[in-house]
């Protein structure tokens, strides 16, 4: 299992722009992680960690299930 406290000691610099490649993915269709690692190249649970941080500040929603996986779409206003 992953330590996840490095997460919490990021910049917010580094965090910014792990979210910024989230929601211009984000921003083409809802996807699953497993889907946002292909296309990002960014570590499942650093993508996991991102988007629990964008759903607690209301900016991503979960929308369904695909095969036990979550999708992940940008919430809409």
């Amino acid at each position: 299992m992953r330590n996840y406290e490095s997460y919490f000691q990021q910049n917010r610099r580094d965090v910014r722009k792990q979210r910024s490649v989230i929601f211009k993915t984000l921003s083409g269709n809802p996807a699953t992680i497993s889907e946002l690692h292909k296309s990002t190249k960014m570590p499942k649970d650093l993508l996991l960690w991102n988007l629990v941080g964008m759903i607690r500040w209301g900016d991503v929603d979960v929308v369904g299930e695909d095969e036990h996986e979550l999708i992940y779409a940008l919430k809409e206003v």
